[in-house]
C-alpha cells in the first residue's frame, strides 16, 4: 500500500501504470502465445522408446514421474519423512511401480514457486513431467508458453470411469484453464459447498454476556461492541476484538473473511457477476462499496477489528480467534476442526458454535461460496507417457475418495499418520495417534485429496438429516466433522442464495493478464485508505474512474464477450 500512495502523492501513478503496462507487453512478446501456433508440437508425441510394461497393475520396472513442489505451512511429516520420502511416495511405489521424484522444491509465499517454474522456462531448463498449480493469474503465461500440452484428449483416453464422472459433475471447471480450444491442464475438483463460509462466534462469551446471535450487521455491531467494551475474557484489561480479519490483498478471503459486509449491500469485491442488463459486472466497482467501506471504517475507529488486518494474511489473522482474543470470525465450514478448534485448547473453558452470514439493512445477505475446482495440474509436452500420471491420479480416484467398505483405505491412506485406532475403533483424534497426525493427502500431487463434487454434501445431508450411515465415507465423515461444522452444514444448505461464485470462469482476457493485477491493487489501496481513515469515501468513486480509464472499460468488454460466447456454446 505504501508504495502506491507515494506514487499517488508524487503525481507519478499514472506513469508507473504506463510503465507496467509497457513492460507486461514486452513479457507477452516474450512470453508468446504458442498454445494457438499450430507448427509448435500440441498433440502427443511419438514416444521415442516403448511405453513402460504395466503388467499386472504395476509398471515393472519402476516408472519414475518427476515433478517440482512448493511447502504450504500446512504440511506435516513425521518419523523424518519429507515430501521426497515419505508413506505416499513409498504406497504408489509399492502398489504401482511409480516413483515420484521431485527436481526441486520451494518453501515460503506461493508467487516463490511461479516466479522458480518463470525463470525455469525463461532459462531453457527441463521442467518435469507434471507440474501443479494453486491457481492465480500469473500461472498463466506458464501455461501459453506452450510447455505443457493440451490434456483433453489424454483425459479422455486414460482417466477412469469414476474420474471421468466427477468431472462431469463440474464441466466448468475445464474453463479456467482452456486456452484457444485447448484443455492445458486438469482441473483438481473441489466438493460442493465444502469451502462454504459461516459466522462462527465464541458462544461462551455470549453466555457470560447475555447476548444472543445477531442476525444482521446492525446486532452484529451490538455484539462486537460488548466482546470489546464487555471484558468478555474475564481477565480485567482491553485485550479483546470482536471480529477475527485480514484485508491484506483483498477483502474477499477464504478465511477471516470480510467480503461478507460488502455482500451485505449488493455486491462482492474482486468476481464478477451477473448485472440488472444481464452482463457480467466487476464486485470491485459497485456503488455499493461505498456501504461496505463506511461499515468497516466505522469497525476499525471502534476498534471491533484489529489494526494489523491491512498485514496479516488470512492464516496470521486467524490468531487473534485461535488465542482467544476475538469473539468472532467468518471461516469456511471445514476451519471449525483446524484450526478454529484450536482456541478450546489454548483457552480453558472456550466454546464456539456456528451462525448464519448476518444481513444487511436491506435484507442482503452474501459471502464467497465453493469454486468448482481449487488449482490444476499440467503435463509437459515432452512427457513421452502420459498414462503414468494417469494411473497415479486413477488410483487416488478409484482407492481414497469413497472407498468400498472392505477397501484397506476406508478410514484414510496411512494407519498412524491421518487415523488410528483407540479401542478397536477407527479415530482421527490428534491424542490418540500415536507422534500425532501427518496427513498424507498433503503429499498427493494434487496438493490434498481431489473431490467428486456432491459426494461430500449428499454424505453430510444424509448424516444430518438422522440417516442411518450407508458407507464407510459417510461414518468417517460422522467422526471426522465437529458438532459446529455440522450445523454449519445446514446453514449453508438452508441459505444457498448467499453464496457467490465468480461468474467469470474463463482464462484471463488480454487486458485482464496485462494490468488486471495492477488494477486491482490501485483499487484495493485507495479502499484501504478509506477503511483506515486516511482517505474520505468519495475518493472510491475516483478510483472507480480510474479503473475503467486504464483498462477497466475494456477488461469489461472482454469478460462480456467471452460470456457471449459461453452462452452460445453451452445453451
Amino acid at each position: 500500500m505504501g508504495k502506491l500512495r507515494w506514487l499517488q502523492q508524487t503525481g507519478l501513478f499514472g506513469l508507473a501504470i504506463v510503465l507496467f503496462v509497457v513492460v507486461m507487453a514486452f513479457s507477452f512478446v516474450y512470453w508468446e502465445d504458442r498454445t494457438a501456433n499450430p507448427d509448435l508440437p500440441q498433440e502427443t508425441p511419438t514416444p521415442a522408446e516403448p511405453s513402460p510394461a504395466f503388467v499386472e497393475g504395476r509398471y515393472e520396472p519402476t516408472a519414475v514421474l518427476t515433478t517440482v513442489g512448493h511447502l504450504y505451512p500446512d504440511i506435516k511429516f513425521k518419523n523424518g519423512e519429507d515430501l521426497q520420502n515419505n508413506v505416499l511416495t513409498r504406497l504408489f511405489e509399492e502398489k504401482l511401480g511409480i516413483k515420484v521424484s521431485y527436481l526441486w522444491t520451494t518453501t515460503g509465499d506461493e508467487d516463490v514457486y511461479i516466479n522458480k517454474l518463470n525463470t525455469s522456462i525463461a532459462a531453457g531448463q527441463s521442467l518435469p513431467d507434471i507440474v501443479t498449480f494453486k491457481g492465480g493469474q500469473n500461472l498463466y503465461p506458464l501455461l501459453r508458453s506452450g510447455a505443457f500440452r493440451d490434456v483433453g484428449p489424454l483425459f479422455e483416453r486414460y482417466a477412469s470411469p469414476k474420474w471421468k464422472a466427477a468431472m462431469a459433475q463440474a464441466p466448468e471447471a475445464w474453463d479456467r484453464y482452456t486456452i484457444n480450444g485447448k484443455k492445458l491442464a486438469v482441473p483438481i475438483l473441489d466438493g460442493k459447498m465444502n469451502s462454504n463460509e459461516v459466522l462462527y462466534i465464541r458462544q461462551d462469551w455470549l453466555d457470560k454476556l447475555g447476548l444472543k446471535a445477531p442476525s444482521t450487521l446492525e446486532e452484529m455491531e451490538a455484539v462486537m461492541d460488548a466482546f470489546v467494551r464487555g471484558d468478555p475474557d474475564g481477565n480485567g484489561l482491553d485485550d479483546t476484538y470482536g471480529l477475527s480479519l485480514s484485508v491484506k490483498n483483498s477483502f474477499l478471503k477464504w478465511m477471516s473473511d470480510a467480503g461478507f459486509v460488502f455482500g451485505a449491500y449488493g455486491a462482492l469485491p474482486d468476481i464478477w457477476s451477473i448485472g440488472e442488463n444481464g452482463r457480467l459486472v466487476y464486485g470491485s466497482v459497485q456503488s455499493s462499496m461505498r456501504e461496505g467501506l463506511t461499515t468497516l471504517r466505522r469497525w476499525m475507529e471502534r476498534g471491533y477489528v484489529p489494526k494489523d488486518a491491512e498485514i496479516v494474511d488470512e492464516l496470521q489473522a486467524t490468531e487473534a480467534w485461535t488465542q482467544g482474543k476475538a469473539g468472532m470470525i467468518v471461516a469456511p465450514l471445514w476451519a471449525a476442526g483446524w484450526p478454529l478448534g484450536n482456541v478450546a485448547a489454548n483457552v480453558p473453558g472456550a466454546s464456539f458454535d456456528a451462525y448464519p452470514i448476518p444481513s444487511g439493512p436491506g435484507g442482503l445477505s452474501g459471502t464467497r461460496g465453493t469454486p468448482s475446482e481449487y488449482g490444476a495440474i499440467a503435463i509437459n509436452v515432452d512427457m513421452e507417457n502420459p498414462e503414468i500420471f494417469f494411473r497415479y491420479m486413477n488410483f487416488v480416484y478409484d482407492n481414497f475418495i469413497d472407498p468400498p467398505a472392505d477397501s484397506p483405505y476406508s478410514w484414510g491412506i496411512a494407519e498412524g499418520y491421518d487415523f488410528g485406532y483407540a479401542n478397536g475403533k477407527p479415530t482421527f483424534r490428534e491424542d490418540e495417534v500415536p507422534g500425532g497426525l501427518a496427513d498424507p493427502q498433503k503429499y498427493l500431487l494434487s496438493l490434498s485429496l481431489p473431490s467428486i463434487p456432491n459426494l461430500l454434501s449428499e454424505s453430510i445431508a444424509r448424516i444430518n438429516g438422522g440417516a442411518g450411515a450407508r458407507t464407510s465415507y459417510d461414518i468417517k465423515n460422522k467422526l471426522l466433522r465437529t458438532p459446529q461444522e455440522l450445523k454449519g452444514w445446514t446453514i449453508v444448505e438452508s441459505n444457498p442464495s448467499v453464496y457467490k461464485t465468480d461468474a467469470f470462469t474463463g482464462a484471463p482476457t488480454p487486458t485482464m493478464e496485462k494490468i488486471g493485477d495492477a488494477l486491482d491493487e490501485m483499487l484495493h489501496d485507495e479502499m484501504l485508505k478509506i477503511v483506515y481513515g486516511q482517505e474520505p469515501v468519495s475518493g472510491f468513486d475516483r478510483a472507480v474512474t480510474r479503473w475503467y480509464e486504464l483498462g477497466g472499460e475494456e477488461m469489461t468488454e472482454e469478460v462480456n464477450e467471452w460470456y457471449s460466447s459461453l452462452e452460445t456454446e453451452r445453451w
